[in-house]
C-alpha cells in the first residue's frame, strides 16, 4: 500500500511539477524541494517527451547578462521576489520562486528563463552580485562591474534609448 503524503508534501510536489512545467532544471528543483532526481527526471520526460537536459549548470547568474534588457529582467523579477518574500531575506523557496514567476508573467515583464531567474534571485541573496540602488530613479537593480551591460542602471538605459 502506498504511503499517504501530508499537506506539506502534497504541495512540495505540485510546485516541483509547476517547477517542472515551466522548465527549470532538475538539480534546482531537487535541492529546492528535497525530492530525489529520479522521479523529477520521470515527470521532465512525461510531460516534455524529451529528456530533462544534462550538463554542467552555471556558475552565476553573470553568464545569463547579455544585454541591457537581460539585466533589466533579472533586476526586475528579484525586485518582485523580494517585494513578496516574506521568508528570512536569504534563501530561496520553491514555492515562493513559482509564485514570483507567476507575478512576474502576468505583468508581462519581457522575455526571461526561468533559471536565470533563479540564479539572479540566489546571487543577490548570497552577495555574488550586487543589488544596488539607482541614485537616478530609485530602482532596485543587479550591478556587476565585469559586466559592462550591469554597470549601470538597465532601466535609466533603457528609457534614454526612447
Amino acid at each position: 500500500m502506498a504511503a499517504l503524503l501530508s499537506p506539506e508534501e502534497l504541495e512540495n510536489s505540485r510546485v516541483a511539477y509547476e517547477l517542472i512545467r515551466l522548465k527549470l532544471r532538475v538539480p534546482i528543483i531537487h535541492y529546492l524541494t528535497d525530492i530525489h532526481s529520479k522521479p523529477l527526471r520521470l515527470r521532465w520526460r512525461q510531460l516534455h517527451t524529451e529528456s530533462p537536459p544534462n550538463g554542467k549548470l552555471p556558475d552565476s547568474v553573470r553568464s545569463f547578462i547579455s544585454d541591457v534588457m537581460s539585466v533589466a529582467n533579472l533586476s526586475s523579477f528579484v525586485a518582485l521576489y523580494n517585494r513578496l518574500d516574506d521568508g528570512d531575506g536569504k534563501s530561496v523557496t520553491a514555492s515562493m520562486l513559482l509564485r514570483a514567476w507567476k507575478m512576474h508573467d502576468r505583468v508581462g515583464s519581457g522575455d526571461l528563463d526561468i533559471n536565470a531567474a533563479w540564479y539572479a534571485i540566489r546571487d543577490v541573496r548570497a552577495k555574488i552580485v550586487v543589488w544596488q540602488r539607482c541614485p537616478h530613479c530609485q530602482a532596485g537593480f543587479i550591478y556587476e562591474p565585469n559586466e559592462s551591460h550591469a554597470r549601470s542602471c538597465p532601466f535609466c538605459a533603457l528609457s534614454r534609448r526612447r
